[in-house]
């Protein structure tokens, strides 16, 4: 991590002073409210899960994909891998790559709430002994469906809810870890932890499938490219070369990381949103941890952003769809769902959000990789930008940030290996910057104020 320091590339000057770019960009504001699909269950904990799905029908139920695009080549090879091993008296030898495919979805999304593997372990066993890992859309034991044979009448969600695998698994994490608090579940007999979940008619079933989850779990939690666990190197010095705080571990690729001051502390913590699922992995805890709050918001490959809609002190996430920004305005604890919209920009640009003015509230707008140029807006419902200038080469990667600690955030690139911080106000027509080699090329960005002296510096995640 201690990269040398590169010798840096020229910064373009401000080519453009304060302008107001009218019709350059198209304005739509509203408002929406809905209620949010939540990442699991609500108090109270839920009911008993349904029984094993006989092994006599499972052949000829109906069941759907546990991951966008179905199996892959890479499943049937871990299939193939473990089948020789594989004993237990549900999936046993006839483990294929749809199976695989659906560890894989409970595994990874074990892993992205931080958790350790002995979680997707417990959830694995228990989908196994359920359901044989088959996505279920049809009901043999009353309404219990999905991978965890859960029942909405029972209070696990609903029936859409339960077949989608991301949504079922943290429902079921979600009730293990309201059963088994401070991490009670870490130690104990597996079989027994899951049925203390289930609450099941045939409570001995799953410590006999415990063998097998084991050997998929250890050959998706570490084997697998897209459950790559990121490492997270921050510093509080922005003119470090290295790291100032301990490295910690929080979600995996292909997540995206993001960062935000979730409950008003003063300080940001490190989170993450996943693309594939469209989901937000929240945590208030400095050093990763384990996610707080997960929820879905937008449509799956959105591009996230983070801001401080309201001024209440408190980030929260938006993502960007189209050339619509939409900004949640629901605290990241809330199970209901609140949005503001606005048009912005053309669709090829990369969202940002920055309290440009100093006013405590955060405002979309907007950076172009293909010139290099951002576009800046003070005017939370307005799709046009009061100051638009260059800044860096093009296909950088935007950053936003308060560099000094005016309470004014400022913009800024990384090319390469070197973070490049705009300490000039975004109205004004000179440019001064600050820079710092810090990590690799290859590692993804991310700046907040990690130690809540106001200032932001850099961090990346690899």
């Amino acid at each position: 991590m201690n990269a040398p320091a590169r010798r840096p590339r020229s910064v373009r000057p401000l080519i453009a002073l304060t302008a107001l770019v009218g019709g350059l960009l198209a304005s739509a504001a509203g408002a929406t409210t809905a209620q949010a699909a939540a990442s699991g269950p609500t108090p109270p904990i839920p009911g008993p899960a349904g029984l094993p799905v006989p092994a006599e029908l499972a052949a000829t139920l109906a069941y759907a994909a546990c991951v966008a695009g179905g199996e892959t080549a890479a499943d049937g090879a871990v299939a193939n891998a473990v089948r020789p091993n594989m004993n237990g008296a549900r999936l046993g030898r006839s483990v294929n790559a749809y199976n695989v495919s659906c560890a894989r979805a409970i595994t990874r999304t074990v892993k992205g709430r931080g958790l350790d593997k002995r979680a997707a372990v417990i959830a694995v066993t228990t989908a196994i002994t359920e359901s044989t890992l088959h996505n279920y859309t049809v009901a043999t034991d009353h309404d219990s469906l999905g991978l965890f044979q859960q029942r909405p009448s029972q209070g696990w969600g609903t029936p859409a809810q339960l077949v989608d695998p991301v949504y079922a698994t943290n429902a079921f994490v979600n009730a293990m870890l309201r059963k088994f608090p401070n991490n009670s579940w870490m130690s104990g007999d597996i079989g027994a932890i899951c049925q203390k979940v289930q609450v099941s008619a045939v409570p001995d079933a799953y410590g006999r499938e415990v063998h097998d989850a084991q050997l998929l779990v250890d050959a998706l939690w570490s084997g697998s490219a897209d459950l790559g666990v990121l490492d997270f190197y921050l510093s509080d010095d922005q003119g470090s070369t290295a790291a100032t705080r301990a490295v910690f571990q929080y979600g995996n690729s292909p997540m995206v990381p993001i960062k935000g001051d979730w409950d008003g502390d003063g300080k940001d913590t490190v989170s993450t949103y996943d693309p594939t699922s469209g989901r937000f992995y929240i945590s208030n805890d400095p050093t990763g941890g384990q996610a707080q709050y997960v929820f879905p918001y937008g449509d799956p490959n959105a591009v996230p952003f983070v801001g401080d809609w309201d001024g209440d002190g408190k980030d929260n996430v938006g993502v960007r769809m189209g050339n619509v920004f939409y900004m949640r305005t629901s605290a990241v604890t809330s199970a209901t769902e609140t949005t503001q919209m606005v048009a912005y920009g053309d669709a090829p640009m990369r969202p940002l959000a920055g309290d440009w003015d100093g006013d405590g509230k955060d405002t979309v707008s907007a950076y172009d990789p293909a010139s290099g140029r951002f576009y800046i807006s003070n005017n939370p419902g307005s799709g046009q930008a009061q100051f638009f200038f260059a800044y860096g080469d093009p296909n950088a990667v935007p950053l936003v940030g308060d560099w000094d600690g005016d309470g004014k955030d400022n913009v800024g690139v990384r090319m390469g290996n070197v973070f490049y911080m705009r300490t000039s106000p975004v109205t004004s027509g000179t440019e001064t910057t600050r820079l710092v080699a810090y990590g690799d090329a290859g590692d993804l960005p991310v700046v907040g104020d990690w130690d809540g002296d106001h200032k932001d510096s850099q961090g990346i995640a690899r």
